[in-house]
């Protein structure tokens, strides 16, 4: 099945509506990564200090702290929605923070921008998308995962660790997401892939080495394997995304989740909880999302209240399936919505 292959709904919208909401800012671009930048900054600079203080548990605490937020500099948000180029109206400055951000949690944003976008066009199709695989919400929502996502999330740390040391080391068809490969042996985008986990490795060594000979050792953690602890609100916020909904159906509606969210969660997650519109229209920007829910929410699905009700449901979707493994949550319209398009 090729992409153009499937008939995705979209709510229709008049070309002028749209045209207003996907226009790029800026100035909201900077006001957020560069938050997100000086977050960072403030964070690393007072682990130092309480370091240099010999300030163990306000150090421990603020190292805490410093990677439930730095999850989100990845793929978890930032680094998702620089991938779009929807942020900045400068693509210069728009590629400097999402390479940025790439390099400071590990990521490839050669390979995450292509992986993506397939998964935009191929949304949890069986075979097809590799990104986001479908599977029973007790497989991802589980006590090992819970353990280790408030505290060192081995799993991503293994993948990540082995998918860069073997690109860096020419291996092309090892992947991330499980693609077999992502890219063809004589697709560019394949070596430069690699020549990204070259320098991200031999940096991230550079930084280690550095920090052993200064006895830094809090930067070690900071800066070098931070963004592999405390990943749980990250990861929660990624189970909102998809958990628990139909798979190989072309009506974004029943197989993403829309959740109201706080102010702080919506921030930290670049509002892609409004996740039905990001993927029915992907050049809408993070800012505009909840203005443009707000003008299409006749022909969508009725939002989850919140975050915590989302994850309540996740939790009953996963009671459910364990005595019918074949269910799939549907989710409520509004009497003003089209009828959910399953095939």
């Amino acid at each position: 099945m090729d992409s153009t292959s499937i008939d995705w709904y979209r709510v229709p919208i008049d070309a002028a509506t749209l045209k207003g909401f996907t226009r790029k800012s800026d100035l909201r671009g900077f006001l957020q990564a560069g938050s997100f930048l000086l977050i960072f900054a403030a964070t690393t600079a007072t682990a130092c200090s309480f370091f240099r203080a010999r300030m163990w548990i306000p150090m421990a605490l603020v190292c805490y702290l410093h990677s439930l937020f730095l999850n989100f500099l990845g793929m978890a948000a930032a680094v998702h929605e620089l991938s779009h180029g929807t942020v900045f109206r400068s693509r210069p400055v728009n590629e400097f923070f999402y390479n940025l951000f790439c390099f400071l949690t590990w990521n490839n944003p050669v390979h995450f921008r292509a992986s993506h976008m397939l998964h935009h066009q191929l949304t949890v199709y069986r075979g097809r998308d590799k990104e986001v695989i479908q599977q029973p919400v007790a497989q991802r929502m589980n006590w090992v995962n819970y353990l280790s996502w408030l505290t060192f999330d081995f799993k991503a740390f293994a993948l990540f660790m082995k998918v860069n040391v073997l690109h860096a080391l020419g291996r092309g068809d090892v992947d991330y997401f499980y693609w077999d490969p992502l890219f063809p042996k004589d697709d560019p985008r394949r070596r430069a892939m690699c020549r990204w986990a070259r320098f991200v490795l031999i940096a991230h060594l550079g930084m280690l080495a550095v920090f052993i000979v200064f006895k830094l050792w809090v930067l070690i953690y900071l800066l070098v394997f931070g963004s592999f602890f405390a990943s749980i609100l990250a990861n929660l916020c990624g189970a909102i995304q998809h958990s628990g909904l139909a798979a190989s159906t072309p009506d974004w509606r029943l197989v993403c989740h829309t959740v109201k969210v706080n102010p702080l969660i919506g921030f930290l997650y670049w509002h892609m909880n409004y996740h039905t519109e990001h993927h029915m229209y992907a050049a809408v920007p993070f800012f505009n999302l909840a203005r443009f829910h707000r003008v299409i929410r006749r022909d969508v699905q009725m939002p989850q209240k919140s975050f915590l009700a989302c994850i309540r449901l996740l939790l009953q979707i996963k009671k459910r399936q364990k005595d019918d493994p074949s269910y799939i949550y549907v989710p409520e319209f509004p009497s003003t919505a089209a009828p959910p398009r399953w095939e």
